[in-house]
């Protein structure tokens, strides 16, 4: 999740907007604003002679702006073990895991990665109706210090919401909560690009509904963002379901084949072989050429 340069960045950010300072107020004589937006945003990397500048600044030790990093390899830690758990089904020991954890930590962002698993795993196991887990996953959202404090699991939270509903048949709150989401202010270049996740699984969603027009609209904006990012991570998934939605919305023929091509070269480039035989084995019939 959280590079040192993302943790730091997201640390000053923190701690200048608790202190309603603004980006100017907190450069002034000592480095640029476009400058302390690029640190903030995770981009640069400070210097120590800056980072004690920027310490002093905020009349804070300069240790405080590395605390985060401590506490996010400590989430990363109980979400790997949680979310394998989870993964192979193993609930009784994830609930286990769940107190255990709960009963040594004291890091915000750890309780309610908890609370979160709690609630799905109920969910998963039948003891909760979906219904009671989207109240119950809500209300771990209505503060506005979820997002300020931990916009990852607040994402992470709204989209599980999604599911519940995309799920359970009731796709006009799915698509509600998926434009609740997109609209959100995403600043940082971590958030860029898990916005651009989920703006994949959006448009995953939507290929189930058929509805292909605004599946189009997506992932046009998808593979626009992702290029503005330099960021590949989701531009072969992008091209593949372009490409389906253009053929089921009866698009240019030329243009289906176009998507299909860069999705299985892609895939191809970036050894994803499971991928690269989906291609093939849906769409080979539209490939302008294979490897």
């Amino acid at each position: 999740m959280n590079s040192l340069p993302v943790s730091i960045g997201n640390e000053i950010k923190r701690i200048r907007k608790q202190k309603k300072m603004t980006q100017k107020e907190l450069c002034e004589g000592i480095c640029s604003q476009a400058e302390i937006s690029k640190i903030e945003n995770g981009r640069n990397s400070p210097t120590i002679d800056l980072l004690q500048q920027i310490a002093k600044r905020l009349r804070i030790p300069m240790s405080m702006l590395f605390r985060d990093q401590y506490k996010s390899e400590q989430f990363r830690e109980c979400d790997r073990l949680l979310n394998g758990l989870f993964r192979s089904q193993q609930f009784d020991e994830l609930m286990n895991q769940i107190e255990q954890i709960r009963s040594r930590s004291t890091v915000k962002e750890i309780l309610l990665l908890l609370k979160y698993f709690e609630i799905v795993c109920n969910e998963r196991t039948k003891k909760v109706d979906f219904r009671t887990s989207i109240s119950q996953l809500v209300r771990l959202t209505d503060t506005a210090e979820v997002w300020f404090e931990s916009p990852q699991m607040y994402l992470r939270i709204k989209m599980a919401i999604a599911n519940f509903y995309f799920e359970n048949k009731q796709f006009v709150h799915s698509e509600n909560v998926y434009e609740e989401i997109l609209n959100l202010n995403f600043d940082t270049i971590e958030l860029k690009k898990t916005r651009i996740k989920i703006m994949y699984n959006h448009a995953q969603q939507l290929s189930f509904q058929k509805n292909y027009e605004k599946g189009l609209n997506v992932v046009a904006t998808g593979i626009k963002e992702s290029l503005a990012l330099d960021d590949a991570s989701f531009l072969g998934h992008f091209y593949f379901q372009r490409g389906y939605f253009t053929k089921k919305t009866n698009g240019d023929i030329k243009d289906v084949k176009r998507d299909f091509t860069l999705s299985y070269s892609m895939f191809k480039a970036f050894e994803m072989p499971s991928y690269e035989q989906l291609v093939i084995d849906s769409h080979e019939e539209f490939l302008l050429y294979r490897f």
